[in-house]
């Protein structure tokens, strides 16, 4: 009997050690730095690209919010291709990260409004691709453990969106002083600027951002080239079975219908499924569209607004991201010992009370400008990954989960770009303060409802570690009595 009796083999684990997992993350917080580099470059290089296609600033700010719409397709094709070709993610992150590089060096060039925006869209429509895949990985990696990562992944963003002012800094266009209009006054008043001004014809220094565009680019070419190697000869360091039963393994190429089902994300659950997504379709897109408007138009306020000399702006632009990068390591850490639902109820408050502070002191002093934009930067920054982490908190985000969030952060991005564009052309620049005020209190308001109306809902880890056990159980009864049938023929 024990003779013919023949042990099942063991499922043998595969995938890649825990030094391999750190140092994939890291790589992929990089691709995040670049991220950084190439789509925040258009916030310090803003103006001169206004001076270079003779544009204003409701034109320019349309043309950005090509990256929106682009992310927005890049979103909506990068959910079906993770989920359908999933073994080939790495290659996915490579090539956007070339074809995004590529639309970043010809940008400067652009001497028309429709070949900027179109690409702005083709970088949009790389950034959507890479999120989706990029963030795809790292749940992949870490299961339940990806909070913190995610934040890590992130925290890449802030510091390539940092770094990337500094960059620019030395190839701006510097206009000899003039007897510029004080936007301290009448701000209020209609159409405060004239648009039909004579253009500064005369500079201290000429615009050269071409180059800085060239130099973002090349970094960005160089860190593909890690993504080539683990598609084509990092074989084994993916687990993409890992937390998949048999019969996820047999469903894996299932039915269009099946995959766009929201009971799929959530374990059955229809209506759950909808809300969730429904109230993070929301949250991204006001999260989105608030973190656009400041970060593409801090530096053009101050210099609107106050006068500030251009390379004291670019300071103030890089301070802003590098508020981000510290709130984006900040909620990193802060996911390993706090719940993300009472995480996202702190950061949303923080960014409502700033903007709030904004309009109230920050109208009439540089001071409390400067002081004001690290906080608005420090609880901007972690609402994004909070978001997706508070998602995949409540059900399970697969490419086409992902891929919905993004929809509502680039249909966000549109409409804020597009707002404050005609808002700041046609009312003067004190406009920014109260678009950044419409972005604050839903973001608050929408957090506290995320919060409540799933309060007692469940933790599907949990969930899904009570339903393993109930299988390991039955599947160890059913051995004992097909033994015991056995036994009984013999």
């Amino acid at each position: 009997m024990s003779s013919q009796e023949k042990p099942e083999p063991k499922e043998e684990k595969s995938g890649p050690s825990t030094a391999g997992k750190i140092v994939k993350t890291l790589f992929l917080v990089s691709v995040w730095i670049c991220l950084g580099l190439y789509l925040e470059i258009t916030g310090p290089t803003q103006k001169d690209l206004k001076l270079r296609a003779h544009l204003d600033y409701e034109e320019v700010s349309r043309a950005m919010s090509g990256r929106s719409i682009g992310f927005f397709i890049g979103a909506a094709i990068g959910g079906f291709l993770v989920d359908k070709l999933d073994p080939y993610c790495d290659l996915m992150v490579a090539v956007c990260l070339d074809l995004g590089a590529t639309a970043t060096i010809v940008a400067p060039h652009a001497q028309e409004i429709a070949l900027l925006w179109f690409l702005f869209v083709m970088q949009g429509t790389f950034e959507g691709i890479i999120n989706i895949a990029g963030q795809k990985l790292v749940l992949e990696i870490w299961q339940e453990k990806a909070s913190s990562p995610l934040f890590l992944l992130h925290f890449g963003f802030g510091i390539g969106s940092f770094i990337v002012p500094q960059i620019a800094n030395p190839f701006l266009a510097i206009p000899k002083p003039t007897a510029a209009a004080n936007f301290t006054s009448n701000v209020t008043t209609l159409h405060p600027i004239s648009t039909t001004a004579a253009p500064v014809t005369e500079y201290i220094r000429e615009s050269r951002i071409e180059w800085a565009y060239l130099i973002v680019a090349l970094i960005t070419m160089s860190l593909s080239l890690v993504f080539y190697f683990y598609q084509f000869c990092g074989k084994g360091m993916r687990n993409t079975q890992v937390g998949k039963t048999q019969k996820d393994k047999d469903e894996d190429h299932t039915n269009i219908r099946r995959i766009i089902d929201p009971a799929t994300c959530a374990g059955g659950k229809r209506l759950f499924g909808i809300q969730v997504l429904g109230l993070l379709f929301l949250f991204f897109f006001v999260t989105t569209g608030g973190e656009r408007v400041y970060g593409k138009f801090i530096r053009s306020f101050a210099i609107d607004y106050y006068n500030i000399d251009g390379d004291r702006a670019s300071l103030l632009n890089s301070s802003f991201w590098i508020s981000f990068a510290i709130g984006r390591f900040a909620g990193f850490v802060a996911a390993k010992w706090i719940p993300i639902r009472i995480i996202l109820l702190i950061e949303t408050t923080g960014a409502m009370t700033s903007a709030i502070l904004l309009n109230i002191f920050a109208d009439d002093s540089t001071l409390a400008l400067w002081i004001l934009t690290q906080p608005m930067a420090f609880f901007i920054a972690p609402c994004f990954p909070s978001g997706v982490g508070w998602g995949d908190f409540h059900i399970h985000l697969s490419g086409l989960g992902i891929t919905f969030l993004l929809l509502g952060g680039a249909l966000g991005g549109v409409c804020y770009m597009w707002i404050i564009g005609y808002f700041y052309e046609a009312y003067g620049p004190l406009s920014f303060f109260y678009v950044m005020l419409s972005y604050g209190i839903p973001l608050c308001t929408l957090a506290f409802i995320m919060h409540f109306s799933t309060w007692g809902k469940g933790h599907r880890f949990k969930d899904e570690e009570k339903k393993e056990e109930v299988v390991e159980v039955s599947g160890i009864q059913l051995k004992f009595y097909s033994k015991s049938d056995q036994e009984k023929s013999m």
